[in-house]
């Protein structure tokens, strides 16, 4: 069900980049919406992990040609990826592009990088493919791997099919360059 919402509300950011609405935190929203879905979410997610139990807040979500639609993240919760709920151990940052200044939460486990809506960081950029790259957290361990993706992965600037990442190193997918940042592995830069 996530999936359908996410595919409903993709062709509304696709298409209206130019028109749409900015929250304070810098998500492109639809014209149409007055609060913003994707911090809404997090504040429920938020509420629920303090014992709030995330009850009645509902989230708008455009509706072909009706503005906009409340649905309850309660009923979201049962369909969004188990990604979501794990433990955060390290962040991307944009430094350039459409998502410049945005940050991306990675969790342990996989988290896969790319343009389509299944992926735990989504991307808009023309020269990310779908599942363009992986980053993996394991055993004390950050690894990016390239998916075959169509213009590479790189590493502070050097292309990597599979790469250990540390603090600070700066990742480049399509025209977008991020810098990955891990409290757990700033010791290991020397």
């Amino acid at each position: 069900m996530f999936l359908q919402i996410v595919d409903r509300i993709l062709p509304f950011l696709k298409r209206g980049k130019k028109e749409g609405k900015v929250c304070p935190n810098g998500h492109v929203m639809h014209p149409s919406w007055d609060v913003c879905p994707y911090c809404l979410e997090m504040q429920q997610m938020m509420a629920m992990q303090q014992g709030g139990g995330g009850g009645g807040m509902p989230m708008p979500m455009p509706s072909a040609g009706q503005g906009t639609a409340m649905v309850n993240l309660s009923d979201l919760g049962k369909g969004a990826k188990d990604a979501r709920k794990g433990e955060v151990c390290g962040w991307l940052v944009a430094l350039n592009g459409q998502h410049k200044g945005e940050d991306f939460r990675l969790r342990v486990g996989k988290n896969v990088l790319g343009t389509a809506a299944d992926c735990d960081v989504v991307l808009t950029d023309k020269k990310i493919s779908r599942k363009h790259a992986t980053i993996r957290y394991e055993g004390g361990e950050f690894q990016i791997a390239d998916l075959d993706s169509s213009n590479g992965t790189f590493v502070n600037d050097e292309k990597a099919q599979k790469h250990d990442l540390i603090d600070n190193d700066i990742i480049k997918l399509g025209d977008i360059e991020f810098e990955f940042k891990c409290r757990a592995l700033r010791e290991k830069r020397d």
